[in-house]
Formats: structure tokens, sequence, C-alpha cells
């Protein structure tokens, strides 16, 4: 388990791990998960404890926290609804989702393997 910032408690280090283990046994593929506020201030990361295709790039990680987070507040203005609970982003070697619980947005970033399904239904109710 490991955490590229230290805001995070010990036990909620630990909750997000058993997340992502619990959606990854069912083929959620999740690499990390980035915790931070409305605003796009990093609180934490938690990363997948089993092997990565490929090495996950530290700026690419700063820019999601700080681009989609703040983005939330723009979704009622582009007539998205009042309340945006969850966003998908598809790439072509990613997928990533943004559950947005006020004051905190939790970013899933998967691989393109992944089970999206899987992550719907195991991981997203679960945080």
């Amino acid at each position: 388990m490991a955490s590229t910032v230290d805001l995070l408690p010990t036990n909620l280090q630990r909750t997000l791990q058993l997340i992502v283990e619990r959606a990854n046994a069912a083929g959620g593929g999740i690499r990390v998960v980035l915790l931070s506020t409305a605003e796009g201030v990093p609180l934490g990361r938690v990363y997948s404890s089993t092997e990565q295709e490929s090495p996950l790039d530290e700026e690419v990680l700063s820019n999601i926290e700080c681009t989609w987070a703040p983005a939330s507040k723009q979704f009622p203005l582009l007539r998205m609804g009042k309340e945006v609970k969850v966003v998908t982003a598809i790439y072509d070697n990613r997928t990533i989702f943004h559950i947005y619980q006020a004051p905190v947005v939790v970013t899933l970033l998967v691989g393109m393997n992944a089970n999206l399904g899987a992550v719907r239904s195991t991981a997203i109710p679960l945080l």
C-alpha cells in the first residue's frame, strides 16, 4: 500500500486498499485511487498492489487531480444536472471514473482491459 501524499489517515488508506483489492478480484483493473478536494488539491493516493503493465506518470496523475476535480462545479452550467455523482471518461489506454462526494473527489484510474461493470458495481458503491 503506497501513498504519495501523506494526508490520509492509515485506516482510510487501508479501507481504500481493500476496496481496490475487492474490485480487482472481480476484474475491475483499478490501478490507482486519487483523493482530492473539489478545488483540485491532492489529499492522497492508493495504488493497486498488483503488477501493472506500465508505470503511471506522476505528471499525468497530478494533471488529473488538478484539472478534473474542479470541473464538477461546471456541470450545472453545462446543463448536466445539479448534482453529478459519477463521470466516466474513456480514453484509448485508460478509463477514469470521477466520483463526486463533496467536499472530496475520488478518482479511479483503471487499465484498458478493466471490467467497467465490476468497478461500477463493486468499488463505487463502497465509496
